[in-house]
């Protein structure tokens, strides 16, 4: 590796945002609604302390692989032409060696604090995030969204996994939910950034399929989604709190979905839509880790 990519440090804020903090952030408050769910309501705080640190790590890790995976195609694109990689700020060896630490410290947080089936878990999604979603799918393929899903859905498992050390039941709901509202959630960023996408040369559905496809499809989607969140009240793992509130959400995002399907400005749909995605998996994760707790509350 050549010295020279060393010789100039990065600073502090270009290498802070190669880890995307809002992504990161985002992404722990599903694993704290994992971990809600599972402890229903006798959180161990060390515990919850060291889940959160060590995916935060590792979450941190992905993006600046990522990140460094899409220097190329970065340039192309007006939201994203002036990251630290795109404009040569920071160089592909720094970056390399940036996501190595990151991985190599939430690695062990997570395998001394936690279990290594919590560790399996996070390396796992490491993998599909960087090494087939970001390599791979996200250039090559419309599936690329799906194969994106499956790594958006693994924070909640980590904090289930934190506190039980198995993927039980409630952990295979908390996949399916996530995953199911990766899929309407990235379609609307997908629509609101359309024209950067194509300049990039990405195979994402409206590009490939067309945009009336994508309203076509999104009914469905938020349908599945809406059933996937009542499992685990189905299952006993939440109560009634939780079913009416969810059938709430789900049902008014449908609802919404339905009363705008013929809306004509397609970035006003579709930023209504990512509006509404955020609020739905925020107060989804809330009752995740409210609702168990009221549960413990009233059988007390």
């Amino acid at each position: 590796m050549n010295t020279l990519a060393f010789r100039i440090a990065p600073s502090r804020r270009d290498l802070l945002s190669l880890i995307k903090p809002g992504i990161v952030l985002a992404n722990l408050v599903s694993v704290i609604g994992g971990f809600g769910l599972a402890a229903r309501g006798q959180v161990t705080w060390s515990l919850l302390n060291a889940t959160l640190w060590g995916a935060a790590l590792i979450l941190s890790a992905g993006c600046v692989f990522n990140n460094l995976i899409d220097r190329d195609i970065d340039s192309f694109m007006q939201r994203t032409r002036q990251r630290p990689l795109a404009q040569g700020r920071i160089t592909a060896p720094q970056a390399l060696a940036w996501g190595t630490l990151l991985l190599g410290s939430g690695t062990w947080v997570l395998g001394c604090h936690t279990n290594l089936l919590t560790l399996a878990v996070s390396l796992t999604g490491i993998f599909v995030y960087v090494g087939l979603y970001s390599l791979y799918f996200k250039r090559h393929s419309w599936l690329g969204i799906w194969v994106g899903s499956i790594a958006g859905a693994i924070p909640p498992l980590i904090g289930y996994t934190a506190v039980t050390h198995h993927l039980g039941p409630g952990a295979w709901f908390l996949f399916l939910i996530f995953c199911l509202w990766q899929i309407p959630h990235a379609h609307a960023i997908a629509l609101l950034h359309l024209e950067d996408y194509r300049r990039a040369g990405l195979r994402l559905l409206p590009l490939t399929h067309g945009e009336e496809v994508v309203r076509q499809r999104l009914p469905y989607y938020i349908g599945a989604f809406l059933l996937a969140t009542l499992l685990p009240f189905f299952y006993s793992l939440t109560g009634p709190t939780y079913l009416l509130v969810m059938l709430t959400v789900g049902g008014s995002w449908l609802g919404m979905t339905w009363k705008t399907r013929h809306h004509l400005h397609l970035k006003s749909w579709a930023r209504g839509h990512f509006m509404f995605s955020i609020l739905a998996i925020m107060i989804l994760n809330f009752m995740l880790v409210l609702d168990p707790a009221i549960l413990l509350l009233r059988g007390s």
